[in-house]
């Protein structure tokens, strides 16, 4: 009977000391916080990371990786389509940090964050920076990589084939990138079509220009109307109905000059479903997830598809 009370005794110590104040609040290591947010991630849970990083920085306001945590938020907001918000904070790293490993980063992601916005020009301007720069190979591989995707989308071809070969080294991305680069080089093959000469064809005979762009439908119409309005006009003018035939006559203006600008448009449109078309061949799957790696320094994971 001593023994069971005894016992009973020592369990409910053993419950007060667990749930006493100084142990009900079980503070997780820092590796492991960001470890649980890069899984968050990497699993596509931006806000839901953006919390924990919050959380991290209430645990451990003095540690180390305060930095990191400032851009792993930056990609959350990058990832979930906050543009101007991911640009603000990898500003504020840029403009702050010390770490050179996240600094480029910091810049990588900025000029990512141009390149899904469209604004291409920017977003070369600071790839170009972390490639030409001091960061490691596997971050400059990954800036030559978008530096190519860049001028594909300015439909410069023969550019973007020869920064995508650039890309050298080992790994996935460089072997995928030379593989690219042979693809992309057939842009310049393209059926694109002149939209001077289209212009120049249905300023000589209504509905050419379009035919030679193969709409040719829309070709017929154009000549038809432009026909109608012309027989119409002659015959006002040989009934001498000289103010119907004069009104006529502005109208084919106003058809014949449609019939032009709408040959030159069906030129550039041709030209842009073409190459729509053919970037659709290289469906980009790049996806950045920083990863902490031995001893705490970023790295960086790359995947994608074409």
């Amino acid at each position: 009977m001593a023994a069971r009370v005894l016992t009973k005794a020592l369990i409910f110590a053993l419950l007060v000391f667990l749930y006493s104040p100084a142990h009900s609040q079980i503070v997780p290591e820092e590796n492991g916080q960001l470890a649980f947010v890069l899984h968050l991630m990497d699993k596509g849970n931006y806000d839901l990371a953006l919390l924990e990083l919050e959380r991290f920085a209430f645990l451990f306001p003095q540690s180390s990786g305060l930095e990191r945590v400032s851009l792993y938020k930056g990609v959350c907001h990058l990832e979930a389509g906050r543009y101007e918000k991911a640009r603000e904070t990898f500003d504020e790293i840029l403009a702050t940090g010390k770490d050179q490993a996240i600094l480029s980063r910091a810049m990588f992601f900025m000029a990512e964050s141009f390149f899904r916005r469209g604004s291409l020009r920017d977003a070369e301007y600071y790839f170009n920076i972390v490639a030409e720069g001091r960061s490691e190979a596997a971050l400059r591989q990954a800036a030559l990589y978008r530096l190519g995707w860049t001028r594909m989308k300015e439909n410069d071809w023969k550019e973007a084939s020869r920064l995508l070969l650039s890309v050298e080294g080992e790994g996935v991305l460089a072997q995928s990138a030379g593989e690219i680069s042979s693809l992309v080089a057939k842009g310049e093959e393209l059926s694109l079509k002149d939209p001077s000469t289209a212009g120049f064809l249905a300023g000589v005979l209504p509905g050419l220009g379009h035919a030679y762009v193969g709409r040719y439908r829309d070709a017929a119409a154009a000549l038809i109307v432009n026909a109608l309005f012309v027989w119409a006009a002659l015959e006002a003018f040989d009934e001498d109905h000289v103010v119907l035939a004069g009104i006529l006559g502005f109208l084919e203006l106003g058809w014949y000059a449609g019939n032009i600008y709408s040959a030159v448009n069906s030129a550039h449109k041709h030209n842009r479903r073409l190459q729509e078309e053919f970037r659709g061949n290289f469906m980009d799957r790049l996806r950045i997830v920083p990863l902490l790696s031995d001893g705490g320094a970023v790295g960086l994971s790359l995947s994608f598809r074409y």
